[in-house]
């Protein structure tokens, strides 16, 4: 639902979206984890969270980190979404396919620890965790999480040509490995109203990050300046185009880009 409103936001601007999701992720965050901790509850009730949270919940709630960043620019959500992928790697990780358990290590009261890569009505946690990886590679280039999550659609490369109904989520991740992820940057001080703009407009296979002045601590913004106004990058593996300052001028470049691809 967090992240229905975030994508509620980006097409149509209404702050409301915005708004409403900013207070659930952090009545999530309060009421889910302990004491504000990477460790996360499966249920709430009655002031009282109980149970482990299962993969699909970490899954779910690092996308929504991640969609959230994406409207705000806020880069706390993005930092958190990562923090909680090291937990979820290390604590739901199998070392022999490179996939996720349901359950995490340690859970004593799983007779059997199962996978799941099926993607129904809801996708997998082990599809939305590659997804995570992917993108949080990029953020971050952690080439390491780029290649899992390489590794874990590829390996179901045969069911996914198949049967691509029963792997929804994994078709569509794999194509975008296929044709590469769009990295947009927008810097300067207006960077939020044109963020906005781009985000209103549809643009497949994507990472956004802005902000008024560039961050080494992110690859995506190290190196870049706005030159005193506000600029886009449009940038693939890391290898930007020259700046330009409209989303019509963006849109341009991505066309230019696919017919050269």
């Amino acid at each position: 639902m967090n992240t229905a409103l975030s994508k509620a936001f980006a097409a149509t601007g209404n702050q409301l979206f915005r708004q409403l999701a900013l207070s659930n992720m952090s009545f999530l965050i309060d009421k889910f984890s302990n004491n504000n901790s990477v460790r996360f509850s499966h249920t709430w009730k009655n002031g009282h969270a109980k149970y482990h949270a299962f993969l699909d919940d970490y899954s779910f709630l690092i996308d929504s980190l991640i969609q959230l960043h994406e409207i705000t620019a806020d880069k706390k959500w993005l930092l958190k979404s990562r923090v909680l992928s090291e937990f979820v790697i290390e604590n739901f990780s199998e070392d022999e396919s490179g996939y996720f358990f349901f359950t995490q290590s340690g859970q004593n009261d799983v007779i059997l620890r199962k996978k799941e890569v099926y993607d129904g009505a809801v996708p997998s946690g082990n599809s939305i965790m590659a997804y995570n990886l992917h993108r949080l590679g990029i953020f971050f280039d952690k080439r390491e999480w780029r290649l899992r999550a390489q590794q874990m659609t590829l390996s179901l490369g045969k069911a996914i040509i198949n049967y691509p109904t029963s792997f929804g989520m994994w078709t569509c991740l794999l194509q975008e490995m296929i044709h590469s992820t769009n990295e947009i940057v927008i810097l300067g001080d207006e960077f939020q109203t044109l963020l906005e703009e781009v985000l209103q407009t549809y643009i497949p296979n994507k990472v956004i990050m802005g902000s008024k002045e560039s961050d080494f601590y992110y690859p995506l913004m190290a190196g870049k300046d706005s030159k005193g106004s506000t600029l886009i990058y449009l940038c693939k593996d890391f290898s930007c185009r020259q700046p330009i300052s409209s989303t019509a001028a963006l849109l341009e470049q991505i066309a230019w880009v696919s017919r050269a691809n």
